[in-house]
């Protein structure tokens, strides 16, 4: 009678094994991943419209500090190698360089990830229940990070993260947000989906997507124009007046006809899609503005087809024919 009892604890503990095994076995994400996705290269390339927040789930103080943001900020001394928070992941020009961190027994405890910019602090996410850091802890642009395997998807929560810009249109985020990375290897391509969650400064959770590639290259070259470099900042003198080290750019919300000089000009939009909010972000919204929609006539001048072309150039893409 006490066979069964044993046999029980042998198989919970060969089973616990396994599975321990299995855990440690997961999906390998080393390596350096290039972007690969096309659909934001006008945001993640040049970079977005000072009005551009269409698609954006952002409420009215987060709309009001956009409008607000200086684009002359970064020139100020205490500013110019300032790095982004971890949600410009998402949202910049860089791939990401993944290296594995393993104890005495080859397990994986952590992942390191990062990229060659200065703009962007290094991820630690760690993978062996790591506690998270007090509720009075210092936040950091990096955040504090945790993983877990969902199948063959790693799942990463960050929390901690310091204040900061989530577009580089000065769309804010706050010490509150929290970001939640789902990572998907398919051979050489990598799918990533990003979910946003900021209780001040958005309406609802903001998903982002884009899909990595698989890079031999071991230089560092992660842009997602192929440029081989390593950026690296050395604070110096660019704007006279806001780089001295004793002013700040500051700048009040444009008024109307100031704002609408912008993307709504560029592309014919009406306010009500530029201004974003968590309408916008859903298919069913363009049918709701379509009375106040026109198609624009004239040719593009600036960010064409989803590339920049030269001042003076006039291309007609598929949109406009």
């Amino acid at each position: 009678m006490k066979i069964r009892p044993l046999v029980f604890t042998l198989l919970s503990s060969l089973l616990a094994v396994a599975y321990t095994g299995m855990a440690a076995a997961q999906v390998d994400l080393s390596g350096n991943w290039v972007p690969r996705s096309d659909q934001d290269r006008a945001k993640d390339g040049p970079g977005p419209w000072p009005d551009e927040f269409a698609g954006i789930p952002v409420n009215a103080s987060g709309r009001a500090a956009g409008l607000s943001y200086p684009t002359n900020e970064g020139q100020e001394l205490n500013r110019q190698c300032e790095p982004w928070p971890v949600s410009y992941i998402l949202v910049g020009p860089w791939g990401e360089r993944f290296s594995a961190v393993r104890d005495h027994n080859g397990l994986v405890i952590a992942w390191h990830l990062g990229s060659p910019a200065y703009d962007r602090l290094q991820q630690t996410i760690w993978m062996n229940g790591h506690p998270p850091p007090a509720p009075q802890a210092l936040h950091t642009y990096a955040g504090f990070s945790t993983g877990e395997w969902e199948g063959d998807t790693l799942h990463t929560t960050t929390t901690f993260v310091k204040d900061g810009y989530m577009e580089r249109n000065g769309v804010p985020n706050s010490n509150q947000e929290r970001l939640d990375l789902f990572f998907t290897r398919h051979g050489d391509l990598m799918t990533l989906l990003g979910i946003v969650t900021d209780p001040v400064y958005l309406q609802e959770p903001w998903p982002l997507a884009r899909t990595l590639q698989l890079t031999l290259g071991d230089n560092g070259n992660l842009a997602a124009n192929g440029a081989d470099e390593i950026l690296y900042c050395q604070p110096g003198e660019i704007v006279p007046s806001v780089a001295d080290g004793y002013h700040s750019a500051v700048e009040l919300p444009p008024a109307q006809a100031q704002q609408e000089k912008f993307l709504m000009k560029q592309y014919d939009l009406p306010r009500v899609a530029t201004d974003g909010g968590a309408q916008t972000m859903y298919p069913e919204f363009a049918g709701k503005i379509a009375a106040q929609y026109e198609p624009p006539t004239k040719y593009c001048e600036q960010l064409c087809c989803m590339n920049n072309v030269r001042s003076g150039v006039k291309v007609v893409c598929p949109a406009f024919e």
